[in-house]
């Protein structure tokens, strides 16, 4: 079973690291693919970085069905320490493992650094149509495909129907004026109480994407940030309504006070990726929760991805004809399968699966809520880029942002101040931003 500190990594998108990436910089270190669809016929031994308590067993059930592949898992703290290693290997020109976990906003860094091989041409690309269209895009990056999607992160909102209806709201909202609605009497009906917590930035880039918003957009080394476009404005004013009216929580996600509101109904609403369905059980009464879509601005469904990682071979290894085939494996029959039984899923067999979609969970009161997920999983917008130094961002975003949401601050012109660090970032690392 995963650690509480596996989960949290592997749930919020960790904050990555961006030291040392000049553009460029970590070029020139490739190994020579041999390419093909080849059959794996030699014994081979595969290095498998991660951060999952879930690897070894994973790796051990492939070769179990592929004999002559074998691996060496090396298990590192979080995905922070992933890249890092992978980084500074890339930089020493060896040193990389030959399968690599990446989060999906941290691929447009590593792909730009040269860390990741492109496994098109070992026929990877095959796959597009097994997966949603959300996670596919996320692996394609700057005209490569650069991994193979693992899990996803389709938004919904888990809510405590109990302190909802104690509250006078009758049903979960389907836009965001009836979501103000049910914040403000949740606050009335218990001074304690809050509909959610202010977020940090993997939330709030999240619901900047799903309100429209594409702040960041990347073509090479050119680099357009505006935080202050439509759908990033929307979003950023009525969450600072609700922040003035005093009716965000401050307590940090995956804190020890973050857990204690949810299970004392203290904190009524988590909005998140699909990961967090099956994760409920210890907040609280089983059967207070309920899953729903999460509010959009005309009530038509409109979501976002939160999270979610995929499997990538590295640009330094020997043996990419192997790991390509690792990769295939796990693209789909008992080899999707195993990979499954961990996080939500990004094929569209599974999300369509009467099997998946009808599991009742008991912290829903049997709610077959993954229904609501592959739900959102098919009204994802479309269009949505990371920075290239999204890990970066991440971290910066406490300094500006995240201190406004913590001092009831004015969150565009934080916005703004945080764009100005980004721009000054991105052009020192030898990015053309703005320009």
């Amino acid at each position: 079973m995963e650690t509480t500190t596996t989960r949290r990594w592997a749930r919020l998108g960790a904050v990555v690291g961006a030291g040392a990436l000049l553009v460029g910089a970590l070029s020139g270190c490739s190994a020579a693919a041999t390419g093909g669809d080849k059959p794996v016929t030699e014994d081979v031994t595969l290095t498998w970085w991660t951060w999952s308590d879930s690897t070894q067993v994973l790796a051990d059930e492939i070769t179990k069905a592929n004999p002559n592949i074998t691996f060496d898992v090396v298990k590192l703290e979080n995905p922070d320490a992933v890249v890092t290693k992978l980084q500074n290997a890339v930089k020493a020109g060896k040193g990389a493992p030959d399968l690599v976990p990446v989060e999906y906003q941290t691929l447009p860094q590593l792909t730009l650094g040269d860390a990741l091989a492109d496994v098109s041409e070992y026929g990877l690309g095959d796959y597009e149509d097994a997966f949603t269209a959300s996670t596919w895009n996320a692996v394609n990056v700057q005209g490569k495909l650069v991994a193979l999607p693992m899990d996803s992160g389709p938004m919904v909102m888990i809510y405590n129907k109990d302190l909802y209806a104690n509250a006078g709201v009758a049903e979960a909202p389907k836009t965001w004026d009836q979501f103000a609605d049910a914040s403000a009497k949740i606050h009335a009906f218990d001074p304690e109480a809050y509909i959610a917590n202010s977020g940090d930035a993997g939330f709030f880039t999240s619901m900047i994407w799903a309100s429209g918003g594409q702040p960041f957009q990347t073509e090479g080394e050119n680099v357009t940030i505006n935080l202050q476009d439509e759908g990033t404005k929307k979003f950023a004013t009525y969450w600072g309504d609700r922040l003035n009216a005093g009716e965000l929580s401050g307590v940090p996600t995956w804190s020890d006070e973050w857990s204690k509101a949810l299970t004392q109904d203290k904190l009524g609403t988590l909005l998140m990726g699909s990961w967090m369905i099956s994760g409920m059980n210890d907040y609280g009464t089983l059967g207070k929760w309920a899953v729903a879509p999460i509010p959009s601005w005309d009530g038509q469904p409109a979501s976002a991805e939160n999270g979610g990682s995929a499997l990538a071979v590295t640009e330094q290894s020997e043996k990419k004809d192997a790991a390509a085939a690792v990769l295939k494996y796990l693209a789909e029959g008992e080899g999707r399968a195993l990979l499954n039984a961990n996080g939500f899923p990004s094929t569209v067999a599974d999300l369509t699966d009467p099997e998946f979609l009808d599991h009742p969970f008991e912290a829903y009161g049997g709610q077959p809520a993954n229904q609501i997920g592959a739900a959102s999983a098919e009204s994802v917008v479309a269009g949505w880029q990371y920075l290239p130094y999204q890990g970066y961002a991440n971290n910066v975003f406490t300094d500006s942002v995240g201190k406004a949401l913590g001092s009831n601050g004015d969150l565009n012109e934080a916005l703004v101040e945080w764009q100005d660090t980004l721009v000054t970032f991105g052009n020192e690392q030898g990015f053309s931003v703005n320009k």
